[in-house]
């Protein structure tokens, strides 16, 4: 089996990450569809305010350490130390599948005390979080395998796994939704409950694929290589203290959405309820539009940064264990921010462009909501490049100025969130969250600079014409949608696609042209044959 380049691996994540991500969003039209129009917005934020808090209790139970495994197993990879990767994965996967039932435990006997301190004491998302503790059983063990088949730079693999992963829980989500709403005529509760099931069911498919995959990644070596013991690798032993040491800072970066968006759900309920005295329908109504079904738009872009994150871990990690030098290390960097702006921002602003279209697709017509969305997007941007920032401070020894901007840019949410939110309404913690990003993304990048001089003439060259390319294609796509909603009536779905399909063919091709006209599309070939070790 042969080993993903930085490019493959990139790509691979982009691709599968942006297809679950697809899938995640196109299912909510028959979901919806099935739901009926009267619980959506109830079912919307019931089922968006149990994967917040369902989603906190997995990176918990994951604790950072896929990518800490990720970074150890590279590292005693790169100098032929197979035999403690195999122990690393062992051993962890025991660990961490004892702290998964003790969390499952938690979630289970406790959901009522759950729902009290983040769902402001909304009772309806305490059965779906005891359907969701049974997926906590196996998400730890998942994310070990994921990690471990990533340190062995076969990140395709471990990517491929979130589609199966992602296709199976939505077709069970599907399946139930159906049955139980038109079918026997049900409760949107009922079919909320067995949509959260789907997660057990989509993890455990995933996690026997892995398993398949391991097998043949081992078959694949010689007796000798699995075999392979190096005593001093100039690696520190495996132990558990040091792997959570290792894995803690990970943790926090993986957790700082998930934290958010669970303040945003607690803060702008009591904010709209006893502050500006709104209806439970009002808040509803408002937060499934920027909580729940703007940000699962929104995650398509976040995809992007995980893909990019998930290979600069693995192969930065390798360079600093072989002492690679400085300018290498340099280069490295820079061409991963290029390769980050050139993915990223035309996408973000893309979607910017055609947000009232993209609403309507898999909602319906809104323009306030495709405000939200577009608002949603330029904060999409700053999380992305915070994200991939914060995890090379992580491998290039910085974990403590890492974690100082981490509690800075909380500590800005939570100083901005209340006059924002009484001030701008939806829009409030959107921009709370954005300007947290930006500040955080100034610092991550002021500390590596100031290590490997980044900026140069050629840093600045490349991220400013992406910019420009991308400005240019914003422009473009504005006119040209502009242009067709004056002959089309875009405010139904099938309407709308055709608009979007139109103007997103556009952008691709007016961006294409021009990053291939400036050279910024040789950023794909610079990084092709960039090894993960």
């Amino acid at each position: 089996m042969k080993k993903d380049s930085l490019l493959k691996s990139s790509l691979w994540i982009s691709i599968s990450g942006i297809f679950s991500r697809i899938l995640a969003v196109v299912y909510i039209i028959p979901w919806n569809i099935w739901i009926g129009p009267v619980a959506i917005a109830a079912a919307n934020t019931m089922y968006g305010k149990v994967y917040n808090i369902y989603n906190l209790f997995l990176i918990i139970a994951t604790a950072g350490i896929p990518a800490a495994i990720s970074k150890e197993v590279a590292a005693h990879n790169a100098v032929g130390n197979f035999y403690k990767s195999e122990k690393l994965l062992k051993k962890y996967t025991a660990y961490m599948t004892a702290i998964g039932i003790v969390l499952a435990a938690i979630m289970f006997f406790g959901a009522k005390y759950v729902a009290i301190i983040l769902a402001a004491g909304d009772m309806r998302v305490v059965t779906p979080i005891k359907y969701l503790s049974i997926a906590i059983l196996i998400i730890p063990a998942l994310g070990i395998m994921r990690g471990y088949i990533q340190g062995y730079a076969f990140i395709s693999w471990s990517a491929f796994s979130q589609v199966i992963e992602q296709i199976v829980r939505i077709a069970y989500m599907l399946y139930a939704t159906y049955t139980i709403m038109v079918l026997q005529h049900g409760n949107y509760k009922s079919a909320v409950n067995q949509s959260t099931l789907a997660s057990f069911i989509g993890a455990t498919v995933a996690y026997v694929f892995l398993i398949w995959i391991r097998y043949r990644i081992r078959h694949s070596m010689t007796k000798e290589e699995r075999e392979r013991k190096v005593e001093d690798d100039g690696i520190d032993d495996i132990k558990f203290s040091s792997m959570l040491k290792s894995s803690a800072p990970f943790l926090l970066i993986d957790t700082i959405m998930v934290v958010l968006q669970l303040f945003d759900q607690t803060t702008f309920s009591l904010i709209y309820e006893h502050i500006l005295h709104a209806s439970q329908d009002k808040i509803d109504y408002l937060y499934s539009i920027f909580g729940f079904q703007a940000n699962k738009i929104t995650m398509i872009l976040v995809s992007l940064a995980i893909s990019v994150s998930s290979s600069v871990i693995p192969a930065l990690s390798a360079m600093v264990a072989k002492k690679v030098d400085k300018e290498i290390s340099k280069e490295f960097i820079q061409k991963i921010i290029i390769f980050t702006f050139f993915i990223i921002f035309p996408a973000a602003v893309g979607m910017i462009a055609v947000s009232s279209q993209l609403w309507t697709v898999f909602n319906y017509h809104n323009n306030f909501a495709a405000q939200i969305l577009a608002a949603s997007s330029v904060q999409a941007i700053f999380y992305c490049l915070f994200m991939i920032l914060e995890n090379v401070l992580q491998v290039t020894d910085h974990v403590r100025q890492s974690m100082v901007y981490l509690v800075i840019a909380y500590a800005i949410k939570i100083l901005l969130q209340l006059p924002l939110t009484i001030y701008l309404g939806a829009f409030g913690p959107v921009l709370a969250s954005t300007i947290a990003f930006v500040v955080g993304t100034i610092l991550s990048f002021r500390i590596i600079n100031k290590q490997f001089k980044l900026i140069d003439p050629y840093l600045l060259k490349k991220v400013g014409l992406i910019i420009f390319d991308g400005t240019i294609m914003l422009l473009i796509v504005l006119l040209c949608d502009y242009g067709l909603t004056l002959i089309i009536n875009d405010t139904t779905r099938i309407p709308a696609t055709f608009v979007l399909a139109i103007s997103a063919i556009i952008g691709v091709i007016v961006y294409g042209l021009l990053v291939k006209r400036d050279g910024s599309l040789k950023i794909l070939r610079d990084i092709r044959n960039i090894e993960i070790y």
